[in-house]
């Protein structure tokens, strides 16, 4: 046989494949997954990173605005319009305090109050009027804009009146106390390297700049951008830059219509992505040797008698435990193994014989002590001979708890039988609550409200005795004062529901979770000393594990314990 043809190639070939699929589909889906990541995380980062940095370039422009409205605003400048020289020098003063305490103060290259008729006042603590300052302001287009649109404010970038360099210019119309409109203008320039020194920590990462409206950079150009570049057609997004790809994200700045830009080598972006799917395809790789390896390995192994011996054990996992010589036909180790399972399976069915055995006789044996651990026939004939005593000395109580507590000895003592009807066991449970009564004057009331049609129906004799007990030992007594104690029932379906409840001292939640299943020590006021686990554990060993007692209490208000059976007639 050609080894193409053999099940051990055919295993070989479908595990590589196999392997392949998951890991390619596993491994591109982790790709994308963290690659997704890392570009969502860069992202929010440059979000984060333009973000900071707008909010401090803007930081900066409303630190000149604010000056130049200080200054505009103030009536000693106002004044100084007059062109009186001791108001212009007033003003000068005021021009020069305000400069001070601005701060931008160490980029304000001119702050001068210039009007028509000649009058020019420049501040002179960081500036140096000049005498061709006059006519230099008033040439200025953002100047004649002001004059001629009458605006609260004009910005912009200018050529800078005192140098070739460009400035960020803003001209404000006077408005202080005593001026007229278009009397005068103050004018502030701002040199563009306090927004070039801003920018510098940031720019050796990525290029990062401020452009005008029209797209004119007014920060230093980054290296990575060509001599001619606007940034007038620049959009968020990707963009082609001095032949490279960048993804573009810019945020507007509050004055001066400018603009900031923060342009990503798309490269840079795919690099992290690139090291993933490098590490993706290594993982691939691997784990399409180690398939191969392992499948070589172990497809050896695979043969009928392993199918043989795998049908087999899914018959004995669904209960099938006869014998199979089918498994034992192969003279080698796994003819061994057919053999010890057939083996393994004789004992496990000998063994479930067994223990239905066992457990048929334990069930027996827990019934009978259970409801015969109080069986001493001498005890209820001395108890006629003291009550007939009582009779014949006319002591009617004393006969009447003996009548009960011998009623309700001969009924424990009765032979196996472990089913009566609910007539019998609310028999058994008055003659208990009379004997209690005695006992406990005045302390509990007991409240029989199970329907008479419910009478005939079967129940397991001393199942409601023990709650009783329960009830009044531990839900009346401990109040200390008088209580309640209601036996209800009802049939639903096919099933029988007791219910015992009273309105005593409850149990705590620690105590109530571990109730049926750990049965406490019984007291020595104990009728019968079959506990409430203990008719939680016979009530499921005779009908099965979904019938038994429920406990349900609320501390300080009620106990209540459910009975569930079978409705047996």
């Amino acid at each position: 046989m050609r080894f193409t043809h053999t099940l051990r190639f055919r295993l070989i070939v479908l595990s590589v494949l196999c392997t392949a699929v998951v890991s390619l589909a596993g491994n591109l889906s982790l790709y994308g997954y963290l690659n997704d990541i890392i570009n969502q995380r860069a992202a929010h980062i440059d979000e984060i990173y333009l973000s900071t940095l707008q909010s401090q370039l803007n930081t900066y422009l409303t630190d000149l605005n604010d000056l130049a409205v200080l200054c505009a605003s103030d009536s000693t400048v106002s004044r100084s319009l007059n062109a009186s020289k001791a108001e212009a020098i007033d003003a000068q003063e005021r021009l020069d305090a305000y400069l001070a305490t601005s701060p931008v103060q160490n980029y304000i290259d001119v702050l001068s109050v210039v009007n028509d008729e000649g009058l020019i006042v420049s501040a002179t603590a960081q500036t140096f009027g000049e005498l061709h300052d006059y006519d230099a302001i008033r040439a200025q287009p953002l100047y004649r804009q002001a004059v001629e649109r009458g605006a609260d404010r004009q910005m912009g970038v200018v050529d800078s009146i005192h140098s070739s360099a460009r400035a960020l210019a803003m001209i404000r119309p006077i408005q202080g106390l005593g001026s007229r409109p278009g009397q005068g203008y103050l004018y502030v320039e701002l040199n563009l390297e306090l927004l070039d020194r801003a920018l510098e920590p940031y720019t050796e990462l990525n290029p990062l700049f401020v452009a005008e409206a029209s797209g004119e950079l007014v920060t230093a150009r980054p290296a990575e951008v060509p001599d001619d570049f606007t940034a007038g057609e620049l959009t968020d997004g990707d963009c082609m830059i001095g032949g490279r790809l960048y993804e573009v994200r810019s945020e507007p700045l509050s004055m001066g219509g400018l603009r900031l830009y923060h342009c990503v080598l798309q490269t840079e972006l795919d690099q992290e992505g690139i090291h993933i799917l490098y590490t993706v395809i290594a993982v691939v790789a691997l784990s399409l040797l180690l398939a191969l390896c392992l499948s070589v390995l172990f497809s050896a192994y695979f043969s009928r008698p392993i199918s043989r011996l795998n049908d087999r054990l899914r018959r004995i996992a669904a209960n099938d435990f006869s014998f199979d010589p089918a498994i034992e036909k192969p003279q080698d180790e796994l003819g061994q193994i057919g053999r010890t399972v057939n083996e393994m399976s004789m004992s496990i069915q000998h063994l479930l014989r067994e223990t239905e055995e066992m457990y048929n006789q334990r069930r027996n044996i827990e019934i009978d002590l259970l409801q015969s651990q109080v069986n001493p026939h001498f005890l209820y004939n001395t108890l006629d001979s003291i009550r007939w005593m009582a009779v014949i000395q006319k002591n009617p109580g004393i006969a009447n708890i003996t009548r009960s507590l011998s009623n309700l000895l001969k009924n424990i003592a009765k032979g196996t039988q472990d089913k009566i009807p609910l007539r019998e066991e609310l028999g058994l449970l008055e003659d208990y609550i009379a004997i209690q009564s005695v006992r406990y004057l005045e302390t509990f009331t007991f409240e029989n409200r199970v329907p008479e049609e419910l009478y005939d129906c079967r129940i397991v004799k001393l199942t409601l005795q023990p709650l009783v007990e329960n009830a009044i030992f531990h839900g009346i007594e401990p109040t200390g004062e008088c209580g309640t104690i209601t036996l209800t029932g009802r049939a639903e379906g096919g099933d029988l529901y007791l219910c015992v409840e009273d309105d005593g001292a409850g149990i705590e939640p620690e105590r109530l979770a571990g109730i049926l299943t750990t049965e406490r020590k019984r007291s020595g006021s104990s009728m019968n000393g079959i506990g409430i686990a203990n008719v939680h554990k016979r009530l499921q060993l005779i009908y099965g594990r979904q019938y038994g007692l429920k406990v349900e209490s609320e501390p300080g208000k009620y106990t209540r314990v459910t009975v569930h059976l079978p409705k047996e007639v």
